[in-house]
């Protein structure tokens, strides 16, 4: 699939909606906003999907929440718990919905995840919310036993695990594709390397300036995420950008894949600082992803940095290489939560923490629904607020040493198990 074209079209003087950011939450909503009858003004700093949006996991699904049952019940209670739990299904059940009816052209494979367990301990907290899941959401859940899980995955380096089966993957870059196919057709006039530059409200409508020229909008979303900056501000403000990494095999053969996965699921795994990792949608590679070495640096050393936790999970993949190697940012808020709504004069939507594919699609839906004022708007996420960043200055440092100290209790615990 081949990006649609984006000529240089001139700047509008005005336009309805002006979108900030092409990636999944942007085109979503823009193109539900066109579709509704609005003018709308798509810019994006640089391609299509620069940013996470064409080099993510790829991987979909309810994409619960950072803090768990345990956690959210803490902090909100049991009903709001619930509440914010089952929108994560609802989102998963409006993305499948959402690809079937557009016939995008994603390679969504609904084959469900595995996510083994690296001490006893986890392999129990995960019985427990497996537990829970299946009581009030009636998830499909399946715990397996250490002496099991050859079935699913060709590695002896868990305690037993859990299979997700309402979890599956897309390949990311086709579905941003796809998007924007869509949203071109609806109307939607998209600027890429056309970055915000400066925003500047005036009466009831916003100014936006750009390399390219000045537009007036009446209401503006920014959809950039972890990719935020100064221009945006006010998403900026209220996002951790975190930088991560992602390597993909040498093609590994047929068999070799089915050892690796025999039944071709995504996969990860528990811990503070963890790896994801799946087949390629083509299924001749694996990519595996995640906080590991340092995302942005030289492409030897990030493949240095993955091969100890690929070989810890793989020892079978010791003398293959990475023919692939890539970075990027994602975005985390104070709270673990993502969000959307209007906030400082704007509508946002965003801070995925690292699990926005299904969710930022949805987004987009629900965020377009009440800029146009229309029903089914709301989503457990609404009355939470979208908090800033305490000491946004010092943020990617503390993102720095918070994911040392946490790999340092992840080492301890397996040490201890």
């Amino acid at each position: 699939m081949t990006a649609p074209e984006t000529p240089a079209l001139p700047l509008p003087a005005r336009t309805d909606v002006a979108v900030i950011g092409a990636g999944y939450t942007g085109l979503a909503t823009a193109l539900h906003l066109a579709r509704a009858g609005r003018q709308v003004t798509l810019f994006e700093a640089g391609g299509l999907g620069a940013g996470c949006s064409s080099r993510n996991g790829g991987m979909v699904g309810p994409s619960f929440h950072k803090l768990g049952v345990a956690g959210l019940t803490a902090r909100y209670g049991a009903a709001k718990t619930l509440d914010i739990m089952g929108e994560g299904l609802r989102a998963l059940e409006y993305f499948e919905g959402f690809v079937a009816d557009e016939g995008l052209d994603c390679d969504l494979q609904m084959r469900g995840r595995f996510r083994g367990a690296r001490t006893r301990a986890d392999y129990e907290a995960t019985g427990r919310e497996c537990d829970w899941l299946a009581r009030h959401l009636g998830l499909p859940c399946e715990m397996i036993p250490e002496a099991e899980q050859h079935r699913e995955i060709g590695s002896a380096a868990y305690r037993g695990g859990v299979v997700y089966h309402r979890d599956g993957g897309v390949h990311p870059r086709k579905l941003l594709l796809g998007l924007a196919q869509k949203a071109q057709a609806a109307g939607v006039a998209i600027h890429c390397h056309c970055p915000v530059t400066g925003l500047r409200p005036e009466g009831d409508a916003t100014t936006l300036t750009t390399p390219q020229g000045k537009t007036v909008a009446r209401e503006v979303v920014m959809a950039t995420n972890a990719y935020a900056d100064g221009a945006t501000r006010a998403m900026h403000r209220r996002v951790v950008q975190i930088r991560t990494a992602a390597v993909a095999t040498e093609p590994l053969g047929a068999e070799v894949m089915r050892d690796l996965t025999p039944k071709g699921r995504m996969l990860g795994e528990s811990g503070r600082i963890f790896m994801w990792y799946r087949p390629s949608p083509d299924a001749e590679r694996f990519i595996f992803g995640g906080r590991l070495g340092r995302p942005g640096g030289p492409a030897a050393t990030q493949r240095r940095a993955f091969a100890t936790p690929v070989t810890r999970v793989f020892p079978q993949l010791s003398d293959v290489g990475f023919s692939h190697v890539w970075s990027g940012s994602v975005a985390y808020t104070p709270d673990h939560s993502p969000h959307l709504g209007r906030y400082d004069g704007v509508w946002l939507a965003g801070g995925y923490c690292g699990s926005g594919v299904t969710r930022s699609v949805y987004f987009g839906m629900k965020l377009a629904r009440k800029i146009l004022g229309q029903p089914e708007a709301d989503t457990a996420f609404d009355d939470l607020g979208f908090p800033t960043v305490p000491y946004k200055p010092l943020s990617g440092l503390g993102a720095q040493l918070l994911t040392r100290w946490y790999s340092h209790l992840d080492a301890r615990d397996l040490h201890r198990d």
